[in-house]
């Protein structure tokens, strides 16, 4: 009976443990094993730039800093059990609103953080984000999941709260096993990298080519890139995802160097990513166990809002420029902050978006505009990357402007590496003959 007992609090002890926090609060694992009580709706909040304020903070009052936005919530929302998960995450259950109330109350929730935190002497302005789900008919960790993508998407979005609405229960199963697929995905080659061959104009060869990750799911077919990134996105899969691309370019770009002259390789860096605090560490890892010259690596970057912490985000790649990275400025010119980004950023290359290069040879005010913004790259001591070149008219054009590098179906679709290689021993061989006749 004592050995019973002794191991009866033992267990107690562990459960206890296992389910709080280092604040102090329970955390997710305790939620997902508590039963939602009918017509309670499951809500998780993020707090905005909640990673950035904890690394100013000392570690002991990292647990000081969750409870007093646990104590918050709890006044705003009326309960005593706030629960506590990473990056910022806290979740509670409370009753349902209805639609005509529900904006009211998260607004008001939303305006108990107008006033800034004050920790051991920090001070510190956020703003808070909300995701809800209100599907009884889930699971409890179900529905933690589908509260937290909701968050997660409203805090991207700038929204005060998302909902995973009815529309999108069909997905359900496979947003929640995203992970999971993803991971798999990596392992037997449903994920896999095709690279888009890039002409320079003054060498007259293939010089380089873009990464681009592709995805043939057994069961969905061939999915659009875009779709799974941004899941990838909301399920806080993308380092994974960003850190294996880099992985095998860095094996891609060693194989094309070893074939003669120098080849880049591009790679593209999520802005969900960007302003993370360990961006540079695991990309440093990486490259110094790979013993690749950074050199030979260009880090695309897409001008957006979407980027939460820009402070932080041109810190980190001042940071990868300085290991040896080239930097590259994606989509240039449908951004918000174009010459901001520009001002801000020591990037060594543009890249023209392909709305502006498509329409080149039919619109006399494109034209002028590409030509402008190959003036001021150059000005500035950068390279030009024309994206989206479907025909020899806008090669020429191009050529004649002064643009550096021509991108597009007209130069190669993207392709597997074996095909990427072949065609560029035969463009070797051959020369600009081959080029201009496909």
């Amino acid at each position: 009976m004592v050995v019973f007992g002794c191991w009866r609090t033992w267990s107690r002890w562990r459960e206890r443990v296992i389910e709080t926090g280092n604040s102090g609060l329970p955390n997710f694992i305790a939620l997902g094993k508590q039963k939602v009580p009918t017509g309670f709706n499951l809500v998780v909040a993020v707090i905005g730039r909640y990673e950035e304020f904890l690394a100013t903070l000392p570690t002991d009052l990292h647990g000081e800093c969750a409870r007093q936005i646990a104590r918050r919530f709890s006044v705003g929302c009326r309960t005593g059990e706030i629960y506590h998960g990473e990056g910022g995450h806290f979740a509670w259950l409370e009753q349902d609103h209805g639609a005509d109330e529900q904006l009211e109350h998260f607004e008001g929730l939303k305006a108990l953080f107008s006033a800034p935190l004050l920790v051991g002497g920090h001070m510190f302005d956020t703003n808070v984000h909300f995701g809800i789900d209100r599907n009884g008919q889930f699971d409890t960790l179900t529905r933690l999941n589908t509260a937290l993508a909701s968050a997660s998407e409203a805090l991207k979005s700038g929204r005060t709260i998302e909902q995973f609405e009815a529309n999108r229960l069909a997905n359900a199963p496979w947003e929640l096993s995203l992970l999971a697929r993803i991971d798999e995905g990596m392992r037997n080659g449903d994920i896999w990298l095709a690279y888009q061959p890039q002409w320079e104009f003054a060498e007259s060869r293939i010089s380089g080519a873009e990464a681009l990750i592709r995805w043939n799911d057994p069961v969905r077919g061939p999915i659009r890139p875009d779709e799974f990134i941004l899941q990838a996105e909301r399920a806080g899969r993308i380092d994974a995802l960003t850190y294996w691309v880099l992985e095998q370019a860095i094996s891609s770009a060693e194989a094309m160097n070893a074939l003669g002259s120098r080849f880049q390789m591009s790679v593209n860096l999520s802005a969900q990513l960007v302003d993370k605090p360990s961006l540079v560490s695991a990309t440093s890892e990486i490259v110094l166990r790979r013993g690749i010259d950074c050199r030979l690596l260009t880090i695309e970057v897409t001008e957006t809002a979407s980027v939460y912490n820009r402070p932080a985000a041109i810190k980190n790649l001042l940071a990868l420029k300085a290991m040896g990275f080239r930097l590259s400025i994606d989509d240039f010119g449908t951004g918000e902050a174009s010459l901001c980004y520009l001002a801000d950023l020591p990037s060594d290359e543009l890249k023209l978006d392909r709305r502006f290069v498509s329409r080149m040879t039919t619109s006399d005010r494109d034209c002028k505009i590409v030509h402008s913004t190959i003036n001021l790259a150059h000005a500035l001591g950068q390279q030009v990357v024309a994206e989206g070149i479907e025909d020899i008219t806008t090669f020429d054009m191009l050529r004649r402007l002064g643009c550096d590098l021509a991108q597009g179906y007209y130069i190669g679709r993207p392709e597997t590496f074996e095909q990427l290689r072949a065609r560029y021993l035969s463009f070797g061989r051959d020369g600009v003959k081959s080029f201009t006749s496909c």
